[in-house]
């Protein structure tokens, strides 16, 4: 039934009577038929245009009608919105049409990203100084539309400007809405959110008396009802990286028995990123300033405690900032076995978190609603905070620990760089394995059975069972199941972009005898490779740009593996497209999707970015026609990347190199092939894909190991045609933009 239900679901979104799924759809389907049946796993590479969404969602739909419930995970909100406002009803329309049930469908997100009406009414009572008088809903819409900048919001300046819009829409805003940042129509911040919207450790609960119209709870009742539940990376990663059940084992839930992956390849850096710690100066001053908004700034002992985390702030700053004492600017100091960053101050900042802690235990019953509020966010920092100068204190096999500086973000006063200490999971497969591939038995506490064992003073011990686990992205790397805990192989599916790739060209630039002359003036035959000299090579990709652009007459997108080289790009652009056509760059100030959108729109754009637009940008058509990438983008050595190739070196017995090209390799063949995806987006679209990194060809004064080279050289294997003479490129981009092949013209 699943592929009759795939099937129909094709047919409606194509409206064509007799349409069949792809041929790669099919069997992606097929093989999670299979593994449904069998609790198995699937690893799927499944490049754009194959159809994932459909072939997820129709066995997801269908094994719904048998009792399996399924949560499909996606990387980015476009693709959370796709499905739920698009794909997933018409696969559970399909799947009615076929089986004669309609499944239920939920969308769950983080729950800070929903508004907090106790927030909402505290912040709007703050700002209009309205604080205690019970205000109506319109009084307080009113007063809102007031508000003038000066106003604070727990001591902190209040952004009048989009606050007041913002809080206009959350105290008016439908009961049955969802309430969710990303339906928030207008302009805000991330410190503004904050403002209207509280953290799972912050809500007071049963207590607040707004918890009829609370948006996070009826989110997780609509969650708990549906079949299959559409949520977001960041939700699994919380929940593998700090072993919280989230979703899976979550009581109030209920059970699930698959998960599906959409863009898998992001979720291990979400694990490393959920599982991250951070101790700084910065840290610690900011808990003792947040004490007076909760208890009494007037009392002598408020006073004290917050001059002790001021001065505990200030002697960890003097610990860290020795152990960067000799390290060059920019570097991370590795932390090994034995050395702990804050062996002087930590049992000290420990003891003080707690004190804090036990002072809000009264506050934290307060009979003020808002006081309450205040008191649990306070106390889940400080949670948080105790656990992070545990975990970047302590070695752990599997984890990377350093100590390196940063400077403060633009809002901060205080501009002074600061030392902190920082700790992230390394070899995250454990952790999803452990913590979301297994899942515990719920108890049923009113099972006759269970109600007798407690009777008896027997105890009950929770089984448990594994996941139905399907993980599938358009590029994955190599040995990826090890990376995630699964014992899958990856698996490559048939895509209907072959031809389009056939029709297309990629492009690595053979040096002519000028190009070595200026790259690698000392280098001559027979001397051995060159040393590649990156600035060099900067200048040189700037003028390959110009010129392939100026082949193209525009409709480009131009990415850098480093910003710095990204602007040079812009600029040089800029200055030789004299107006014919519009240059936006990543540095141009605009919020990243005003700047997609208006390239996009504008067929003869170049668009200038670095890797952050190497995945996530889509544009079929004419106006991403070219894409270069100036070089390989590779990581720089970090302590996570390095403590993974250790992780590594001893799990497969292989040598640093070996480990590294897994690593750091691997990861930058993963980014390249997303970046190269980005010019076929469509069965209609062909172009060219340059990559300006003359290592990758075997001749030349220097190239790349051959072992890296391969790596590489697989993240662009999908290119039938390969060119490497600059004149037969611009000659295939003149053809390409319809200008004939008369170059000299």
């Amino acid at each position: 039934m699943m592929i009759e239900t795939l099937t129909e679901a094709v047919r409606a979104t194509t409206g064509i009577p007799y349409a069949l799924p792809r041929p790669g759809q099919q069997t992606l389907t097929e093989h999670i038929e299979a593994a449904i049946d069998q609790n198995g796993q699937v690893l799927g590479i499944a490049a754009t245009g194959v159809g994932k969404s459909f072939a997820l969602l129709a066995p997801a739909m269908v094994a719904a009608t048998y009792g399996q419930r399924t949560i499909v995970s996606t990387e980015s909100l476009s693709l959370q919105a796709q499905i739920i406002d698009k794909d997933a009803p018409v696969a559970a329309a399909a799947c009615e049409k076929v089986t004669g049930t309609r499944p239920q469908v939920a969308l769950l997100k983080g729950f800070s990203n929903y508004l907090c009406a106790m927030a909402v009414r505290d912040a709007a009572e703050a700002v209009t100084g309205t604080t205690g008088m019970r205000k109506s809903t319109a009084s307080l819409r009113a007063a809102v539309a007031r508000v003038r900048p000066g106003a604070k919001v727990d001591g902190r300046p209040f952004d009048a400007t989009n606050g007041a819009p913002l809080l206009d829409w959350a105290l008016g805003i439908d009961p049955d809405a969802t309430g969710d940042k990303q339906s928030y129509p207008g302009t805000m911040t991330e410190e503004l959110w904050r403002t209207v919207s509280v953290g799972p450790s912050d809500c007071i609960g049963t207590n607040c008396p707004l918890l009829e119209v609370c948006k996070p709870r009826a989110a997780r009742a609509k969650a708990a009802e549906a079949d299959v539940v559409v949520t977001n990376h960041s939700m699994l990663a919380v929940q593998a990286a700090k072993g919280v059940p989230v979703l899976i084992g979550n009581k109030n839930l209920g059970e699930f028995h698959i998960i599906m992956v959409d863009e898998a390849h992001a979720l291990p850096e979400n694990v490393r990123n959920a599982g991250a710690s951070e101790v700084s100066p910065v840290t610690v001053s900011a808990l003792a300033r947040a004490i007076r908004n909760v208890l009494d700034e007037f009392d002598a002992d408020t006073e004290r405690i917050v001059q002790e985390g001021l001065a505990a702030a200030a002697e960890l700053g003097e610990e860290l900032a020795g152990w960067g004492r000799n390290a060059r600017p920019g570097e991370e100091v590795k932390l090994r076995d034995g050395e702990d960053p804050v062996e002087r101050t930590g049992l000290m900042l420990i003891a003080w978190a707690k004190s804090v802690k036990s002072r809000l235990e009264s506050v934290k019953n307060s009979a003020s609603m808002k006081q309450q509020l205040a008191a649990r966010r306070l106390d889940g920092r400080l949670d948080t905070f105790i656990a992070n100068v545990t975990q970047v204190s302590i070695h752990r096999v599997g984890t990377a620990r350093w100590v390196a500086q940063k400077t403060p973000g633009p809002e901060a006063k205080n501009q002074a760089p600061y030392w902190s200490a920082a700790a992230s999971p390394v070899n995250v497969g454990g952790l999803l394995k452990a913590n979301l591939w297994t899942a515990p038995e719920l108890i049923d506490e009113e099972d006759e059975e269970v109600i007798a064992a407690k009777e008896a003073g027997e105890p009950v011990e929770p089984g448990s069972y594994d996941l139905t686990v399907i993980a599938v992205s358009a590029t994955l790397p190599a040995r990826f199941g090890y990376q995630i805990g699964l014992d899958a192989p990856n698996v490559e599916y048939p895509s209907p972009f072959d031809a389009a790739y056939d029709a297309s060209a990629l492009y690595i630039p053979r040096l002519a005898e000028q190009d070595v002359a200026a790259l690698y003036p000392d280098w001559a035959p027979g001397r051995g490779r060159a040393r590649f000299d990156a600035r060099a090579h900067e200048g040189w990709a700037a003028k390959r740009n110009v010129e392939l652009v100026e082949a193209n007459l525009g409709s480009a997108l131009i990415l850098s593996a480093k910003a710095e080289s990204g602007r040079r790009y812009a600029a040089e652009l800029r200055t030789a497209a004299m107006g014919r056509w519009n240059v936006y760059s990543q540095w141009d100030g605009l919020p990243t999707r005003v700047l997609i959108s208006r390239w996009r729109e504008d067929e003869s754009a170049v668009l200038v970015g670095t890797k952050s637009l190497m995945t996530g940008v889509d544009a079929p058509g004419r106006t991403c026609s070219l894409v270069t990438v100036d070089r390989i983008p590779r990581a720089a050595g970090n302590p996570v990347g390095d403590a993974r190739v250790e992780v590594l070196m001893e799990a497969l017995q292989t040598d640093k190199w070996g480990a590294d090209r897994l690593v750091y390799g691997s990861d930058a063949a993963l980014l390249l092939e997303q970046a190269a995806g980005r010019l076929i987006r469509s069965v209609k679209d062909a172009g060219m894909f340059a990559l300006l990194d003359p290592r990758m060809l075997t001749k030349g004064p220097v190239s790349y190991p051959e072992p890296t080279r391969l790596v590489y050289k697989r993240a662009v294997r999908r290119f039938a045609r390969v060119i490497v003479d600059t004149g037969t490129a611009e000659a295939f981009l003149h053809a390409q933009s319809g200008q004939g092949l008369d170059t000299a013209a």
